[in-house]
């Protein structure tokens, strides 16, 4: 027995001591517990707090004690109204009497909150019951987040959707705007039509005598007439540009005989007004591709708009330039100049910050938006320098429309290596403009007519640089754009010029043989700075050269109107072809024709207008000839090109050209 006892007391040691060690692990395991727990509490940024059935503290984290600037130890056995300003207090008790009474948690409560450093956020709060051992409620425990940045940020969100919807239906009424002017607009324009040709047919004497008095009322008439047109002109223009309903038709033409076209227009509006106006023009001509009619509108706009702002006595000056590439036309002035504050609002629409009475009692307001809207579509820019007192200068600048900038750094460089062994290195620059349009004119399949013309240049280039010493070399070639570039080395100008001269010959009767009339090609210079990171050229510049041939479909040298005269027509012995012109210039008319007339052939035509007591008769040449699409038989668009006008009939047609002028596009002044 003293054995088992033995035995029986060496278990039980050994069970004691099992129970030992458990009860040291449960121990130091509530403690591993009880750190996190707190480390829980000590780090999270969230405000965490226990509460009793009382509403008093019994534990609070870092967080909480940290807003209120207390330690933990003395938020315990405080309310909140011993924290916070009653109402508060008062709203945070209703809370947790509802969590005690039912039992049931509050979730995500959010509310705007003021801290106690006087700052507002927003909070989201939880609260839920505590139970004892018991399962009765013993108190609540809360837990606030400061959620400040997500409310913004949702707000945000909010605001941009709010402002996101408003633009949707301010584009909207903007383009109901636009329908609507333009509705109007083109309803306004039929019966505006009939009261000017009324008005003309009065002004004229065509219906009869008028008296002294009778006349001038007439003129009163024709001049609010005027204004109405140009008025209505101008809001479809707007209209066009917001809907994107606006295109531009481009040609090549030269902007100092656009300029010339209307110089004696503006300088007798301004000698009448007291006005010296002088024009300051290169000696050589600027070409450029532009849409004729729209540019000379921004011209015409801006010359206009000088005049009418620069008082008796003051000077006007119109020039026009290039630099590096670009074309400037410009238009300064001594007149009333626009203050400072004023000129970021100048090309706002409907907006005149001029203070003369003269500029609010005629216009809407849109001439200088619409002309920066036009320039901007050319790939251009207007702008204004201003001094109040002191007068304007209006700019805009237009690209010049030379490909020559795709040089690349392999080009550049193997240009320059010529230029260290040569004399003189050309760049010949064949470039067709609208080149899509061309092939689609054209019966011939693009790869063709991409070959003919490599085959084209290296036949002439081939025929006329026969000497050993001269070289070219075709260093670019983009048939899906129609450009070519040539390099020629150790070449004079003149054989330059031969070379060009007889491409563009060859270009031509191409193009005509494939009928496709009325083909221009034109020849330009132009300096070439090789290095695009220098500003100026390089000391080798004078031995380098750019000739660049640009081929297009049209060329248009006078400013061209809407007028219904009436044609006779006398082609291959017949006579009494009657026709009504389509529109007319100082250089020849357009009209359908019900006969197929043969390009280059002699006409003569009977013009007749109002106010002429017999028709002008006119020799012309037919310059192309279009089926006329849309027209219930067979008609033909018809170009004819005045030939051989004599001093009368050139002076008629001016003095129509004049009075056309000022009827459709002089501003009222």
């Amino acid at each position: 027995m003293p054995h088992l006892w033995g035995i029986n007391r060496s278990l039980i040691n050994q069970a004691t001591t099992i129970d030992d060690m458990n009860k040291e692990m449960g121990i130091k395991e509530l403690k591993n517990r009880y750190q996190l727990l707190q480390d829980l509490m000590d780090n999270i940024p969230d405000v965490i707090y226990f509460k009793d059935k009382l509403g008093r503290l019994v534990l609070v984290n870092q967080a909480y004690a940290r807003g209120l600037g207390i330690s933990p130890e003395q938020a315990v056995g405080k309310t909140d109204f011993d924290i916070f300003p009653k109402a508060r207090a008062r709203k945070m008790l209703l809370d947790d009497l509802k969590v005690l009474t039912c039992g049931k948690p509050m979730i995500d409560k959010v509310e705007r909150a003021t801290r106690p450093d006087g700052v507002d956020n927003y909070v989201s709060t939880t609260k839920v019951p505590r139970f004892d051992a018991k399962g009765k409620i013993a108190g609540l425990i809360g837990i606030t987040r400061d959620i400040t940045r997500r409310v913004q940020a949702k707000s945000a969100q909010e605001s941009q959707e709010n402002i996101r919807k408003k633009i949707e239906h301010l584009k909207e009424l903007s383009h109901l705007k636009s329908d609507f002017v333009s509705a109007v607009s083109h309803e306004l324009r039929t019966p505006l039509a009939i009261i000017k040709d009324a008005v003309g047919l009065l002004d004229d004497g065509t219906a009869g005598a008028l008296s002294v008095g009778q006349k001038k009322l007439i003129e009163n008439a024709a001049g609010n007439i005027r204004r109405l047109q140009h008025i209505i002109d101008e809001l479809l223009d707007i209209s066009r540009i917001e809907s994107g309903r606006l295109k531009l038709h481009y040609s090549l033409a030269c902007l100092n005989d656009l300029i010339i076209d209307s110089s004696d227009f503006f300088k007798k509006l301004s000698k009448d007004k007291g006005l010296r106006l002088q024009y300051l023009l290169p000696k050589n001509e600027v070409n450029i591709f532009i849409d004729v009619e729209r540019i000379i509108q921004v011209m015409h706009n801006l010359i206009s708009n000088a005049i009418k702002f620069t008082e008796e006595g003051g000077e006007i000056s119109v020039g026009l330039g290039s630099d590096r590439g670009r074309v400037l036309f410009w238009v300064q002035d001594s007149g009333v100049g626009v203050a400072r504050e004023d000129l970021p609002k100048l090309f706002h629409k409907f907006v005149q910050v001029s203070s003369l009475p003269q500029a609010h009692k005629k216009g809407l307001g849109l001439g200088l938006a619409i002309s920066r809207e036009l320039v901007e579509k050319h790939g251009g820019k207007l702008w204004v320098e201003s001094k109040l007192g002191v007068g304007s200068k209006f700019i805009f600048s237009l690209p010049s429309f030379y490909a020559l900038g795709l040089l690349d750094k392999k080009l550049r460089d193997k240009i320059n290596g010529l230029l260290s062994t040569s004399d003189k290195v050309y760049l010949v620059n064949l470039f067709l403009v609208h080149f899509a349009l061309i092939r689609k004119r054209i019966k011939i399949k693009p790869k063709v007519l991409s070959a003919d013309l490599a085959g084209m240049i290296k036949q002439v280039f081939s025929s006329l640089c026969a000497d050993p010493l001269e070289s070219f070399e075709i260093i670019a070639q983009d048939s899906s754009l129609g450009e070519y570039k040539v390099i020629l080395a150790l070449a004079s100008e003149e054989k330059v010029r031969r070379v060009c001269t007889l491409l563009k010959r060859r270009i031509s009767t191409y193009f005509s043989q494939n009928k496709i009339e009325n083909v221009f090609v034109n020849i330009g210079k132009l300096p070439y700075n090789l290095s695009k990171e220098k500003p100026e050229p390089p000391e080798d510049a004078a031995n380098f050269a750019v000739k660049n041939i640009h081929i297009g479909l049209e060329k248009r040298k006078f400013r061209r109107y809407d007028y219904l005269a009436e044609i006779e027509l006398d082609y291959q012995n017949k006579q009494n072809v009657r026709a009504k012109s389509a529109d007319i210039s100082q250089g020849g008319v357009n009209f359908i024709s019900p006969l197929s007339l043969k390009a280059k052939n002699k006409v003569r035509l009977k013009l007749k207008f109002p106010g002429l007591k017999s028709p002008l008769d006119i020799s012309a040449r037919v310059a192309w000839v279009r089926p006329a699409d849309g027209l219930a038989q067979r008609m033909f668009n018809t170009g004819l090109e005045f030939v051989g006008l004599k001093s009368g009939q050139k002076q008629a047609l001016k003095s129509f050209m004049r009075k056309e002028f000022l009827w459709q596009n002089k501003k009222s002044l």
